[in-house]
This record gives C-alpha cells, structure tokens and sequence, in this order.
C-alpha cells in the first residue's frame, strides 16, 4: 500500500508546534490536532508512543505506586481509579496483565488456588512482566519506525539495566526485558563491554554516561542519544506518518524534560525549534 503524505501537516509543524502567544507547547493540544489531520491507522500509530504515559498510570493504579499520574495518555485519572470497573476498555496487554497479577495476588494469598503464573513470570517483577506484554503487543503493528524505535528502546533500558545490575552485583537474567541474543549477551557476558562492540554501535557511549555521577547530565545524555536515534530512523523520510512519529517522540521527550528541570528542559525546546526552523521557514518572531 502507498504511503500516506502530509505535506501540509508537516510544513505546519512549526505552528502547531508553538503557542504563538507563549511561545511553548501544549502536548494535549498536539496530540489533539494530529487525531483531527492525520488518517485514523497512521493517528493509531500516534497514540502508541502516547501509550508510555497510559502505561505508567496503569502501573501506577494497579500497583499502587503513588507516582504523580501523567495527564497526556488516553485514559483519565477517574479512569484507572475505578480499574477494576473499566479494565475490560483497556488494550489487549493491559487486559491480559491486569489478568495475570489478579491472579498472583490470589495465588499469593492462596496457595491452593489456580493460577497461570508460571515459575519464569513468577521470577521477574511486575513491570519487567509488563513491558514484555506491552512490545508483543506492538508487534502486530507493521510500521518501520515503530518497530526499530521500539527495538531501540528495549535494547537501551535492558543494556541500562545490565549495567546497573553489574554495578550492584544483582542477578540481571530476572531484570531483562523479552528474550534473545542481545539478552542472552547481556546475562551471561563477563567482558567491560558486555562483548557488545560488534553487534550495538553506541555501547561505548553507554558505557560512558553510566559512569556519570551527576544523575539529571545521566539522563540528559541518554534522552541525546535517543534524540539521535529518532534522526537516523528517519533520515529520508520527508512527510509521511514516520516523519510526525519521529516528531512526537522528540516533542515527548521535551515534555519530560520541561518537567523534570526547567534548564534543560527549554535547551531541548529550544533544540526542536531550531530543527523545525532549518526545515521550515518559522515566523520572525521565533527565529530570534
């Protein structure tokens, strides 16, 4: 099937983009605008990189967390504290995980009772569980750059945690999210580098950043080196749905940031301008 163009969505990005006003952004409104313009399957495609929000205040209901819930994915704070009522709207790994740890908590506070935990999910936590519910279920999305951001990001958090894991000296096999060569490699390997030069171009870089004390110039440098990522997944794609997928996932990443530290939070605004603005002509007032 051909691509869908948007030619007009995306030279519209800057406007979009910016409150003329505040010269900021509103995510919400983003988000909003890109459901009203783009085709229903390409906008889907959208709401899955929005769905990291849906699945942190999912954990965060069921698990009881008391993390700050995160007003930018699909399913509202009065939502997920009626769980119980609604999970049946929720996406099918939502379900099927909401499903699994009702049955732990049973089998916790029952030894007889029947259950489906298997003695390998019983060894993982929950929200390593979770995660291998969330990337099978994004495998029935056939989108480049879906699939190789998403292989990206799996690959990053679980030679991150290996990391970690070393550095404390915790068993890192129980830690890794899904299964392969990569997480075969990273449970096993002795070796400074995991035996990674070949096979992962940025372990160096890895390496590096983990050896940063300063916590927040950690994560700054890790959210470069997917800024980076996002720019080579799309290095010829000009206006199609992968170049406004790549454009989400940066403007996500200057949310996190203008809430976590308001420094570098406008440098990473500031970074997206400066990419919309070599690419479109912005109005005067942003170009100065």
């Amino acid at each position: 099937m051909m691509q869908r163009e948007y030619y007009y969505l995306v030279a519209g990005l800057p406007d979009l983009f910016i409150d003329q006003e505040s010269k900021n952004f509103n995510l919400v409104n983003l988000k909003e605008e890109m459901q009203e313009l783009m085709h229903p399957k390409d906008y889907n495609l959208v709401e899955l990189i929005f769905l990291e929000y849906d699945n942190h205040n999912f954990l965060n209901q069921l698990l009881n967390r008391k993390q700050e819930f995160i007003p930018i994915g699909k399913f509202s704070e009065d939502f997920l504290n009626e769980l119980d009522d609604n999970y049946h709207e929720l996406p099918i790994y939502m379900k099927e995980f909401y499903l699994w740890y009702k049955n732990k908590q049973k089998e916790d506070n029952n030894s007889d009772s029947e259950t489906s935990v298997t003695n390998e999910q019983a060894d993982k936590s929950p929200e390593v569980l979770f995660q291998e519910y969330f990337y099978d279920y994004l495998k029935k999305y056939d989108n480049r750059f879906i699939s190789e951001w998403y292989d990206f990001k799996r690959d990053l958090n679980n030679i991150l945690t290996a990391i970690n894991c070393r550095k404390h000296d915790i068993n890192v096999e129980s830690q890794l999210i899904g299964e392969g060569d990569l997480v075969d490699t990273l449970a096993r390997s002795q070796t400074p580098d995991f035996g990674l030069k070949k096979e992962i171009d940025y372990i160096d870089t890895i390496l590096q950043i983990s050896e940063l004390n300063d916590v927040l110039e950690r994560e700054r440098r890790i959210d470069l080196l997917k800024w980076e990522k996002v720019g080579d997944l799309t290095t010829f794609d000009y206006f199609n749905a992968e170049r406004i997928l790549a454009f989400i996932v940066k403007a996500t990443i200057v949310y996190r940031w203008s809430n976590l530290d308001a420094k570098v939070g406008e440098e990473m605004f500031k970074k997206l301008v400066t990419e919309l603005r070599e690419t479109y002509k912005l109005p005067e007032e942003f170009a100065k």
